[in-house]
């Protein structure tokens, strides 16, 4: 079989112009069982985090959230999952998990620890989510005071997407591209096991390409192909390349 290795492309209503890395932590639920956010993150799984106070407004936009999620469970089953934090972590868990289960959000996992801190996404207004997922452990959405649904879809399709790994592979670790924002020039690395024929593409968001990076053979062996972003506009794109019959999408963020 072949193997597909796929990290995924930055697909956001809000997302900065530079990629954003989500912040660890390492704390127990209200339940007492230990959480490792980038352990879950790098088993597979695709996190959406959702700060509530609580409070009466947060109710309607943590109801759609859970929903989008529960609709994940038949096609990916326990990869999409979602935490519901309290905003400063000083609120009681008995007091959350009794706001949670008073307003049809019984069966979420709850935190109230300032371990997990919404200003590292933003904030402070309510509620707040973000979707993080993927090897590079990338937020993929950041929102808050509402939720634009067809945006959260698209955010969690490319996590899920970020790693899809089979059996057999002419590649002898994960394909990369740095640094990541890039101002004048990105960097991708390839390391073959096999002498494969190679194309690289860039594409914008909408599909469209922007620039053929290279198209030819490579020997075994790690390659290094650079790309000069100077003429290229500021935003995010995709680095779609091909190394035989294995198709990788790298995700790439140009700031001038």
């Amino acid at each position: 079989m072949n193997r597909i290795v796929t990290t995924a492309l930055l697909s956001a209503v809000t997302v900065v112009a530079q990629a954003q890395t989500a912040i660890n932590f390492n704390c127990n639920d209200c339940a007492g069982t230990p959480h490792d956010l980038f352990a879950e993150l790098d088993a597979g799984k695709v996190v959406v985090l959702a700060w509530v106070m609580p409070c009466a407004p947060c109710v309607g936009p943590s109801l759609t959230m859970r929903n989008i999620v529960q609709s994940y469970q038949a096609s990916d089953p326990g990869r999409v999952i979602m935490y519901l934090c309290d905003d400063y972590g000083n609120t009681s868990c008995s007091a959350l998990n009794g706001w949670m289960n008073a307003n049809g959000l019984s069966g979420l996992t709850s935190f109230s620890n300032p371990a997990i801190n919404m200003t590292d996404y933003g904030g402070p207004d309510m509620p707040m989510f973000a979707v993080v997922g993927g090897p590079d452990h990338v937020v993929f959405f950041r929102e808050d005071g509402t939720v634009d649904v067809p945006a959260v879809q698209d955010a969690i399709a490319a996590a899920l997407s970020a790693t899809a790994i089979t059996e057999e592979s002419n590649l002898t670790g994960a394909p990369s591209i740095h640094p990541v924002p890039a101002t004048d020039r990105a960097w991708i690395d390839i390391p073959l096991a096999h002498a494969a024929r190679v194309t690289i593409d860039l594409y914008d968001l909408s599909g469209s390409l922007v620039i053929s990076v290279h198209d030819g053979p490579l020997l075994p062996g790690d390659h290094r192909i650079g790309l000069d972003t100077r003429e290229i506009p500021a935003g995010m794109y995709v680095i779609r390349v091909l190394a035989g019959e294995e198709r990788v999408a790298l995700n790439l963020v140009i700031a001038h």
